[in-house]
């Protein structure tokens, strides 16, 4: 990572593609402030990682439990000069009239509210650091729907809103908001996803035929986007919604 921020706060920072941010922050010399809902798989990155990788177990759906990580992992870290919003479930849950009330609220909780308590919780530290800059992690799914994800379309479609809402909320300030949608993308959300034959079936042809580069993509590609919109070279760019989707969304 070769970029201005020197701290940097990440949600979802266990697997996926907030582990492949974490280690992109750590082998470019920068500490990253780590918290994820999985303690053990926490301490064994940190055990990888070594001294750069400060974690706190935390659920980002619970605002105590949310503030007290952040809390905690700015004091060990003297603030943070950015935040990286990665906590996220998988959504398959049918159509609206199969999804349950429980379903609903669980996937829209951890994606879209996970992502606002985690930003009201860390924005204070962000405040007069030089490049500060916060990105969400959306999806495809944001911006195009998904037959069988209408939980996941609206929360990640809510992360898109929320970050614009905080671009124009938090210029004044000298902090960048902008997001990522990835597409398809080499994690374990998207393997416990494949394993469901439901979404195999309904998946599987509309990957092949929607992605215009090879699928899925290896999450480090992603973490290399989100390491340019934390870095001096996308200095000018604040409320942008950045496509990492293979083409999935070009057409």
């Amino acid at each position: 990572m070769s970029t201005a921020p020197r701290t940097v706060l990440v949600t979802g920072a266990a697997s996926g593609i907030g582990l492949a941010v974490a280690e992109s922050c750590v082998e470019g010399g920068f500490a990253v402030g780590a918290v994820d809902v999985d303690a053990t798989a926490l301490a064994a990155v940190a055990t990888r990682l070594g001294d750069r990788f400060v974690a706190a177990d935390a659920d980002v759906c619970d605002e105590t439990s949310v503030a007290s990580a952040v809390g905690l992992l700015a004091d060990r870290l003297g603030g943070f000069d950015a935040l990286v919003n990665c906590a996220g479930v998988g959504g398959y849950t049918g159509d609206v009239t199969e999804t349950s009330p429980a379903q609903w609220r669980r996937v829209l909780d951890v994606n879209l509210t996970g992502a606002y308590l985690a930003s009201r919780a860390a924005l204070p530290w962000l405040r007069g650091r030089p490049g500060a800059a916060v990105v969400h992690v959306s999806s495809q799914y944001g911006q195009v729907g998904g037959a069988g994800f209408p939980a996941y379309c609206a929360a990640k479609a809510g992360v898109i809103g929320l970050t614009r809402a905080m671009a124009v909320d938090h210029a004044p300030e000298g902090i960048r908001v902008n997001c990522v949608c990835p597409g398809p993308t080499d994690t374990p959300m998207l393997r416990r996803s494949a394993a469901s034959p439901k979404v195999r079936h309904r998946e599987d042809d509309r990957v092949a035929g929607r992605s215009l580069l090879p699928s899925p993509a290896d999450p480090a590609r992603v973490a290399d986007v989100i390491d340019f919109l934390l870095g001096p070279g996308a200095a000018n760019v604040t409320g942008a919604v950045v496509p990492v989707d293979g083409g999935w969304t070009a057409g």
